[in-house]
């Protein structure tokens, strides 16, 4: 009788497939890159290994799924010693997509998000997200983990425990040296798409639970916080499209304080044959004012920069790129930014110097080469420096830091 049951499944399998519900495509992505750059491990070399299924059950179903190598070293790496092990297994991505009308879809799994703004959260995250479409807006609805990813990849430094078990190595005779900060986040969305038009609008609020109690021995308090952001679309010529973005932050972190963040873009393409974009961007977040109005804490550890990376928090970046992609294989970009610091205590960094009061950081130039002869395969390039001279913060004595690499890509 069960070899019977288990025939019959197997039928109603193949039934399945022959009937043209079934479908599935599978690759690997090979990627190797140097690089080399001022600071104290000049030399980098990173290789990965990426598999990859996706899987089409229905046209409502499908299935992605990802995974990866990662190995890494620096001139200061100790293969296999007790600090860390050289090579990384990570599942990448795991979604499930359904999608029972054109207007209603579901994400379960392992699955990319982000804010619209990109000022709050963004990256992967384990968790169910479902959208509901309506004549002229969109609702959508999450409940999201970060507790199961590998640290490194939920990129979350909140509290002092976040930092310190983000700083520290990973062995996986400890696994709880591998997982990120234990994090619920409830992202809740509604997007006016044809506000008119030309322009758009975008509603989301997003709350934040501190789930690591038990794995903090001290008396810190749990970071709990709650997130409000608008952003608006306008596109006053066709090749101009401008962003507008404002967040609020409220963190409960023993008492109640209050954050805010900024956005404001604008990008040009010009009617021509070539393909090329100029595109201007700010972004600011608040410093300590008080002791309620406070620096502006993301969920995600968002890094500005592109040599110099801090993260968006007491921090104003103004950044200007442009990309120019005169052939099909070929493409390139050059970009320049400044940075300020929004109060005088938020940002870390060895080489300010507590004397000064100065709130200039400096600039930085970069550039990078894109060259793709087939689908296949990608060869890049890029680099850049920042220059703390043209600000008046860091010690006199700060030299330049600056970055090279080459990159190569292949799709099997």
């Amino acid at each position: 009788m069960g070899r019977r049951k288990t025939a019959v499944f197997w039928e109603l399998i193949l039934i399945f497939c022959a009937s043209g519900g079934f479908g599935a495509d599978f690759g690997v992505v090979v990627k190797t890159e140097p690089e080399y750059g001022s600071g104290s491990e000049n030399f980098t070399l990173t290789g990965s290994v990426n598999p990859w299924v996706s899987a089409l059950f229905s046209p409502a179903f499908n299935l992605y799924v990802s995974a990866g190598a990662y190995a890494e070293y620096t001139e200061q790496s100790l293969p296999f010693s007790r600090e860390g092990f050289p090579l990384l297994i990570e599942l990448e991505r795991l979604e499930l997509n359904w999608r029972p009308v054109p207007t209603v879809s579901f994400q379960l799994g392992r699955q990319q998000y982000g804010d619209p703004a990109g000022l709050i959260m963004a990256g992967l995250f384990d968790g169910l997200h479902g959208s509901w479409g309506f004549e002229r807006l969109r609702f959508s609805l999450g409940a999201l983990y970060t507790g199961l990813l590998y640290k490194k990849t939920a990129n979350i430094a909140m509290t002092a425990h976040d930092l310190e078990s983000y700083a520290a190595g990973t062995d996986y005779r400890d696994m709880t040296s591998y997982f990120a900060s234990k994090r619920i986040l409830v992202p809740v969305m509604v997007e006016f798409s044809d506000l008119s038009p030309r322009s758009s609008l975008a509603l989301s609020v997003i709350a934040q639970f501190d789930m690591n109690r038990s794995d903090i021995e001290d008396d810190e308090a749990p970071l709990h916080s709650q997130y409000l952001e608008i952003q608006y679309l306008i596109e006053p010529r066709e090749p101009l499209h401008i962003t507008f973005a404002a967040s609020a932050g409220l963190v409960e972190y023993g008492k109640p304080q209050m954050g805010f963040a900024a956005m404001v873009g604008a990008d040009y393409e010009p009617p021509q044959a070539v393909k090329d974009l100029l595109s201007f961007q700010m972004r600011w977040s608040s410093g300590r004012m008080d002791s309620f109005f406070a620096p502006f804490f993301p969920v995600s550890n968002i890094a500005v920069g592109e040599i110099f990376t801090p993260r968006l928090t007491g921090l104003m970046q103004l950044k200007a790129a442009y990309s120019i992609r005169p052939h099909t294989n070929f493409s390139a970009e050059a970009g320049a930014g400044y940075f300020i610091r929004t109060d005088l205590e938020t940002l870390q960094d060895a080489n300010l110097d507590p004397a000064l009061d100065s709130r200039f950081l400096g600039g930085e130039l970069y550039c990078s080469l894109i060259w793709a002869p087939q689908s296949t395969l990608r060869l890049t390039a890029g680099g850049g420096a920042f220059f703390p001279g043209l600000g008046g913060a860091f010690a006199s004595d700060t030299g330049i830091r600056w970055k090279a690499s080459l990159g190569l890509m292949v799709s099997l």
